[in-house]
């Protein structure tokens, strides 16, 4: 339950507050049929979304680093003319402007759903693994803590939305686009990684600096958008305090004052949904990874022909197995095998080229990173990309697994 609980929190809260706060500048500026645009763009996002999860979930081809720069690039790519077109709210009577606003708004707003919605779609179909049954309650929390998490964001994005009616346009527009750059900065550092992962770019050390920095931290953004959200509650809430009951006549007193006790729920409901995610990323997240420690690393060492030799029957057991070896300068250099299918092994070093020597555990049947809590394709160990372990070349040889230290040796620098 807590695993999908916090997984969707953590694909869904901050963009939700960005859809909620793109839709409501875009609407409070009258222009056209609003909803309209908002609708297709959402409706083209979920369209790019379900094709990425069904070839994702049924084909090879589809590579999420590379769906993930198709959007991306081009979210990097309009942020600032939908910026400009914001600036020039003053200038809405221009047809050129009104046009540009709409093609750019719905376009943000495809791309904000086809970023987060894949993995909100694909989730549910990692619900049984290594379940034999599905009617068991391991089963219903799952399910539980994934439509709570979906709920909860989502009415936090609604709440959002109804809020910013009741602020002036000048402040939404203000506080969106600090989100816009916020949003987009966490989007250039997702990019930076990617790059650095597919090795489209030779990384620098303040890059690689960077990005092990955000993955330390996986709440950073998560928790400047509280600080976002509790801003605008805290606005409308003062103001619903604050406004002077003044009316011509005692039906728009009761009218106005209907309306301000309806902000001041607006703004406490929010600040509750708030509460509940801070408790999700601290609180549960602590509760759901205590205890995850790597297991010792069993000591391997060479044999008289200068050869590292496992039997394959200390490895058929299809769990997870640390070997730690130590090289001439005595350097621990760790690394895992795991058997993948009657006839593949997934073996790798203990460490990744994002996450470096963090280590991988096991939970249940699968593979996890333990820094960045991201779940490994079993099939797919062995093999260079995303958060996979880093390859270590192997053979199979009567029965044995062999590895060469030579190889082990080229690598100790990440265990440093």
């Amino acid at each position: 339950m807590l695993q999908y609980l916090i997984s969707i929190t953590d694909n869904t809260f901050v963009p939700v507050i960005i859809l909620a706060l793109v839709s409501a500048v875009f609407v409070q500026s009258n222009l056209y049929s609003g909803k309209k645009y908002l609708i297709i763009g959402f409706l083209l996002g979920m369209l790019a979304a379900i094709i990425y999860a069904i070839l994702k979930r049924n084909t090879g081809i589809a590579v999420r680093e590379y769906y993930d720069l198709s959007v991306i690039i081009p979210w990097c790519i309009i942020v600032i003319p939908l910026l400009i077109c914001w600036s020039l709210r003053n200038s809405f009577q221009q047809p050129i402007i009104k046009i540009l606003l709409a093609v750019l708004t719905a376009v943000a707003i495809g791309l904000i759903t086809a970023q987060c919605l894949p993995n909100i779609l694909l989730y549910p179909f990692g619900f049984d693994v290594g379940m034999e049954s599905i009617f068991n309650n391991d089963y219903l929390f799952k399910w539980v803590g994934y439509g709570f998490a979906l709920l909860v964001c989502g009415l936090i994005g609604w709440l959002i939305y109804r809020l910013c009616a009741r602020l002036s346009t000048r402040l939404v527009v203000v506080i969106a686009t600090f989100a816009i750059i916020i949003f987009t900065i966490q989007n250039a550092i997702n990019l930076l990684q990617i790059l650095i992962v597919r090795r489209f770019i030779s990384p620098q050390q303040w890059m690689m600096d960077l990005v092990i920095f955000i993955l330390a931290h996986v709440n950073l953004f998560t928790f400047i958008f509280m600080v976002l959200v509790l801003l605008l509650t805290v606005l409308l809430y003062t103001k619903a305090k604050t406004t002077s009951l003044v009316g011509n006549n005692p039906a728009q007193i009761r009218k106005l004052k209907a309306s301000l006790r309806r902000d001041r729920r607006t703004s406490l409901l929010l600040m509750a949904g708030v509460a509940i995610t801070a408790y999700t990323v601290t609180r549960a997240r602590y509760l759901f990874e205590k205890g995850v420690e790597l297991t010792p690393a069993e000591p391997v060492t060479p044999n008289a022909d200068g050869l590292i030799v496992i039997p394959l029957e200390q490895v058929n057991d299809g769990n997870l197995h640390r070997y730690g070896y130590q090289t001439t300068d005595g350097t621990l250099v760790r690394f895992i095998v795991i058997k993948k299918s009657e006839n593949a092994y997934g073996v790798g070093f203990d460490a990744c080229d994002i996450c470096g020597a963090s280590g991988y555990y096991q939970r249940g049947n699968q593979v996890v990173c333990i820094l960045c809590d991201v779940v490994m394709n079993i099939a797919t160990i062995g093999f260079s990309g995303g958060c996979n372990p880093v390859p270590l070349k192997y053979e199979i040889l009567d029965g044995n697994m062999i590895i060469r230290p030579t190889h082990l040796e080229a690598e100790k620098s990440r265990f440093k």
